[in-house]
């Protein structure tokens, strides 16, 4: 799975620019800020500093545009619409959270520190990557409240956040601790959404 959304307008294979971008990510989870110097990066990418700084100015700004496209490629797509059924979609939800995090066990512990070690790679607010993410998810769940099938008086930010945060949570409590939980999905499914039907449901889970 490729750690990058395709740019506008992209086709082919990477660019100079591209492969720069990779490696910078890699080698920010793999060594931290100080070890992901702009000579090992452009060594990865077997070109020279000049080209680097030529096209991002300087490390900072090349580390916050990798992590402003750090969404793996075709993670946006498995996320459900704001049309699918309320049920199928949380299942599919879950089903790209969980997949994203065993593919990525390793990159997205040592990403997340170095975010928390230096927020300037953040820039003004959330990755541009991240942020789509996020649209999509709370979207759907806003378009189930507004379909009734979910209550009304949480808010969907919140609503999506008690969905994901606890995979997050366990995710990274396991890598830290050596622990692996499992996780029984249908499970899962029902403690989420027992009390959060709207109205429009009925209260009734097709869950088993």
């Amino acid at each position: 799975m490729r750690l990058l959304a395709e740019p506008d307008g992209a086709a082919g294979g990477m660019d100079p620019s591209e492969r720069l971008l990779l490696a910078a990510l890699e080698l920010l989870a793999e060594r931290g800020y100080r070890g992901a110097t702009t000579k090992e990066i452009a060594r990865r990418v077997g070109v020279n500093e000049v080209t680097l700084f030529r096209r991002f100015g300087s490390k900072e700004a090349l580390l916050r545009a990798a992590l402003s496209r750090f969404i793996p490629a075709g993670f946006l797509e498995r996320l459900p619409a704001e049309e699918a059924p309320l049920e199928e979609g949380l299942r599919q939800l879950l089903e790209a959270y969980l997949d994203l995090l065993k593919a990525h066990q390793a990159l997205l512990p040592k990403l997340l520190a170095e975010l928390l070690r230096h927020p300037g790679l953040r820039g003004a607010g959330p990755p541009k990557g991240i942020l789509g993410v996020l649209e999509r998810v709370v979207g759907f769940f806003r378009a189930q409240q507004r379909k009734g099938l979910l209550r009304s008086d949480e808010p969907p930010e919140e609503m999506a956040l008690a969905f994901v945060g606890p995979l997050m949570a366990r995710f990274l409590l396991g890598e830290a601790l050596g622990v692996r939980l499992p996780l029984d999905k249908a499970a899962y499914l029902r403690g989420y959404l027992e009390g959060r039907y709207g109205a429009g449901r009925g209260g009734q889970s097709e869950l088993r």
